[in-house]
Parts: structure tokens; sequence; C-alpha cells
């Protein structure tokens, strides 16, 4: 004979009135009737914009509004966020948005790996002269420490000899070309 104080494992736990059930069963409807209308949206509005005459005038950018609510709203209803918030990064913490601890211990061991490395790198360069890449060859050319100063005073000459400022820089451009050209060949 069981004991009057043990519960009966059939039992409910939230029992419902009839207007809160019928509150949950028409926010259940009313969640589906969105879900399938943002699905046409996300369907139609990329086709009818697509369809002859293709201009891009205000009934276009309604449309692709209408794409954006629609893809917003499956997003939302998928994932629980809205869409601009899974498109952008956030700008806060990475790691306080990862979802278990042993995650978020991860994320943080990755990242001071990076930093070492970042660091590590930056003292081999910053050791003597390196080779430096291709991009900043371009970009800096054969230009060393102290290049700021040396050009201020090659500026200085030039105006003290009658030279104009489109002289300099044209005189300028055509010494970056040359450089551009010793470097590619």
């Amino acid at each position: 004979m069981p004991t009057p104080t043990m519960a009966t494992p059939n039992a409910p736990t939230n029992i419902l009135t009839p207007d809160q059930r019928i509150a949950l069963e028409q926010q259940e409807r009313y969640a589906r009737y969105k879900r399938n209308i943002a699905i046409g949206g996300a369907i139609a509005c990329p086709a009818i914009a697509l369809l002859p005459p293709r201009k891009l005038d205000l009934y276009t950018f309604s449309l692709a509004v209408g794409f954006y609510f629609s893809a917003d709203q499956l997003a939302q209803s998928y994932k629980g966020r809205p869409l601009l918030s899974l498109i952008t990064p956030s700008f806060g913490s990475p790691i306080s948005t990862l979802p278990t601890e042993k995650a978020r211990e991860t994320s943080r061991i990755l990242k001071e790996r990076e930093e070492a490395e970042r660091a590590r790198r930056e003292g081999v360069e910053g050791l003597g002269k390196e080779k430096k890449g291709l991009l900043g060859k371009l970009w800096m050319g054969g230009e060393e420490e102290g290049w700021k100063e040396r050009r201020l005073e090659e500026e200085r000459r030039a105006l003290e000899e009658g030279k104009s400022y489109t002289d300099i820089i044209l005189e300028q451009i055509w010494e970056s070309v040359d450089e551009c050209m010793i470097i590619l060949v």
C-alpha cells in the first residue's frame, strides 16, 4: 500500500485554466502564422523584385525592406535573436557569449596564445632589418626611421630653390613609381 505522502508520477505540475489554455493556443497559432508569412515573404519578395522590368525604385526598395523583415522574423523564430545581431559582430567580449564555462576557458586560452604569438612576431620583426612583404615595400618603399624629418628637410630646400608644391608632389610621385617598378621587376 503506497504511503499518502508520495506524489504520483503522472500528476501534472502545471494545471492551466481554460482561459490560459485558449490564450496559449492563440499565441502558438499567431507565432505559426507569423512564421509562415515570413517564409512566404522571404521567397516572394526577391522573386517579385527579379521580375521584369528590373529597376531600382521605391517599389524595389519596399520589396527589399519586406525581405529584410521576413528574414528577421525567421531569424528570431529559429535563433531567438534578430537578424542584425546575428550578422554584426558583437562589440562586447565574445567570451561572455559562449554557452559553457569550458568553452569560455578554451576561448580565453586561445586568445592568450594568439596574443603571445603576435608579441613574438613583433619582437622578431623589431630585432633587425627584416624583409618587408610586397605590400609593405609598395606602401613604404625603402624608407627607414626618420623619413618624415628627411622629407620635411627636402621640402624646405626645394621651396628655398623656388619650386612649387606641385613640383615637389610630382617628384615624389615619380620617385614612388620608380621604386615600385624596381620592386616589381
